[in-house]
């Protein structure tokens, strides 16, 4: 599922840079959107390779985290799939997307076309047409997501959410109070961002929690 084509050096040292660079185990969903080569057989191999320096404890500290998120992207594509095929609305679909991200990577677009490939082949055209108009639907939300988090308040509202701790995130809101102290922020917090995994949800959850206790205290 992760096979792709070779990478360059720079992209694969870009990669691997970014990896090193992870605070914690929660950044690493949010790392595998922005960069989904990380998920590569190809890219696991090279850096296991680099991993074989007796100095290089925080990569095979990484390795295992991306090791366990690939295990468990093995385990929700099914799931994931059949959710996909179950969706009727973009509504529908855009929960999906909230609770297997996965759902928007290209891997997995291309899992679903290849399916739609097969049931066309096997004379089924209107389940290929089915599959394929949700893969034209995920794109869009997709494109939609990548745009807003690059708006000012994506960037805030991230600032805010991957702050190292409370007083960090405390300076972040008040550095970005105008965009912070907004209703649409909150409902970003509750309603759009999902954790990828336990640890990245409980973080979510206390920053929703920690926004709406400087919001109130804002209008105090």
């Amino acid at each position: 599922m992760y096979s792709d084509p070779p990478f360059s050096q720079t992209a694969f040292q870009s990669a691997l840079a970014h990896l090193l660079a992870l605070p914690d185990r929660a950044s690493l969903a949010t790392l595998v959107e922005r960069e989904p080569l990380v998920m590569s057989d190809e890219f696991l191999a090279a850096a296991q390779q680099a991993a074989t320096d007796p100095a290089a404890e925080t990569l095979r500290e990484r390795l295992e985290w991306l090791t366990d998120l690939r295990q468990q992207a093995e385990h929700d594509v099914p799931a994931a799939f059949q959710a996909v095929l179950a969706a009727t609305t973009l509504e529908e679909l855009r929960q999906v997307a909230d609770r297997w991200p996965l759902t928007l990577n290209d891997a997995f677009a291309e899992v679903v076309e290849h399916l739609a490939q097969q049931f066309a082949d096997a004379g089924q055209p209107d389940v290929a047409e089915g599959l394929r108009q949700r893969l034209v639907a995920l794109a869009q939300l997709r494109v939609y997501r990548e745009t807003w988090t690059e708006t000012p308040q994506g960037k805030a509202i991230f600032a805010f959410l991957n702050a190292e701790d409370d007083a960090a995130a405390l300076s972040v809101f008040h550095a970005h109070r105008d965009l912070l102290d907004h209703p649409e922020a909150q409902r970003t917090l509750d309603e759009v961002l999902q954790g990828g995994d336990e640890e990245s949800q409980r973080r979510l959850d206390k920053r929703r929690a920690l926004l709406r206790y400087l919001r109130g205290e804002e209008h105090a």
